[in-house]
């Protein structure tokens, strides 16, 4: 929070506002490519992982990680084996 005094005729002003944090994420300024190869290095490491999990380790919302998934199911690099809740992922090489 920041609060800036100005002078002005007849008083001040006052402005408060809050500054924005920048956060050292592992996904700043990463491409959707990076962003994808980075869904896929997570799945080789546990292939049980769960989207929401790959959104809180990628700092993105859960709907990038579908859409992300979707494009890698499309192009076969990724594979699901499985339900959502017992299931499994499967890379494809």
């Amino acid at each position: 929070m920041y609060f800036k005094f100005e002078e002005n005729s007849g008083g001040y002003l006052v402005k408060i506002g809050y500054e924005k944090q920048k956060t050292n994420n592992v996904t700043d300024n990463v491409t959707d490519n990076e962003r994808e190869m980075k869904i896929i290095e997570f799945i080789k490491l546990n292939n049980k992982i769960s989207t929401i999990e790959l959104s809180k380790l990628l700092n993105v919302t859960k709907r990038t990680i579908l859409r992300d998934i979707e494009k890698l199911k499309k192009q076969d690099k990724l594979k699901r084996i499985g339900s959502e809740k017992t299931g499994c992922w499967k890379v494809i090489k």
